[in-house]
């Protein structure tokens, strides 16, 4: 499958890791683990990055539907018709050990892998259209073979949306996270299966908020805020279910997203899918 998504997928993650959190001195506490060298003075005045860090037990479970339709069929002309249904199921199984940390409002629940998911897809509806006599008919096309189930483990974690207020916008009281569930190990489909496979436009839009992928996973804004995270007291569960609804060039978690300019040969393709997303923090903050 494409290696674009899983890169979109991790990405994410990937720039918001607090590699290196500034420090001050004086009567400001330092984050766990962060030690002034000897000798290095630190301006008065420098704020120490605000952390926040516990460990948690995640689960999820969900699907993704995408079903399409080619048509390119016409009498005494070339042509094909099918109709692809791909159906992505992914599940824990059992809540799994992580943890959260949250470093100036920007929230990361590192990937954990674990559980399971399998992509199952069908091709129905296949025919042929050829010239008619007296044109001599062009060699006929064989249909098409999918690979019926493709299995994966799965990771699911948890990143900042992309910030993307100017330097003269006010800085937000709360910053938004978006949810990754992607495959380990997106086997590809065969082309002849995927040919003339419609794009859904949130595949290329994952630093924004969300993408998804019967092959790939799933990006998709949580519903929750780094300020959930931050007081989410021990013992206590955040859960969201995000829905996803939408048609071929355009999909969104609102039901009734339109379709946008498409090839006339696409006769439908509408993409939806759910998951669920339980995080339980489990103990007091890490050092």
């Amino acid at each position: 499958m494409r290696k674009r998504l899983l890169r979109l997928l991790v990405l994410p993650a990937l720039a918001a890791l607090p590699f290196a959190l500034p420090a001050t001195a004086g009567s400001v506490t330092l984050p766990p683990g962060v030690k002034i060298p000897p000798g290095v003075k630190i301006p008065k005045g420098v704020k120490t990055a605000k952390v926040t860090k516990y460990p948690v037990t995640i689960d999820t479970v969900g699907y993704l539907d995408y079903t399409w339709t080619w048509d390119s069929t016409s009498p005494c002309s070339p042509g094909f018709a099918k109709t692809i249904d791909e159906s992505l199921t992914f599940e824990y199984g059992r809540p799994q050990p992580g943890s959260v940390q949250v470093v100036n409002g920007k929230v990361i629940v590192f990937p954990v892998p674990g559980g399971e998911s399998n992509v199952q897809t069908e091709l129905t509806g296949w025919r042929t259209t050829n010239y008619c006599p007296p044109v001599d008919p062009l060699p006929e096309p064989p249909e098409p073979t999918c690979k019926k189930n493709l299995r994966s483990k799965i990771r699911v974690g948890v990143g900042p949306v992309k910030d993307e207020r100017s330097a003269d916008d006010p800085t937000p009281l709360v910053f938004p996270t978006q949810v990754m569930i992607y495959r380990t190990k997106p086997t590809p489909q065969n082309l002849r299966c995927h040919e003339k496979r419609p794009l859904i436009k949130a595949e290329g839009e994952a630093a924004t908020g969300w993408a998804v992928d019967s092959y790939g996973g799933i990006i998709a804004p949580l519903g929750a805020t780094d300020r959930d995270f931050r007081q989410l007291a021990v013992g206590k569960t955040l859960k969201r279910t995000v829905t996803i609804s939408g048609g071929c060039g355009k999909a969104s978690f609102r039901a009734g997203a339109g379709a946008s300019s498409i090839p006339k040969e696409i006769r439908s393709c509408v993409v939806k899918g759910k998951a669920v997303v339980t995080i339980k923090r489990t103990g007091k903050g890490l050092g």
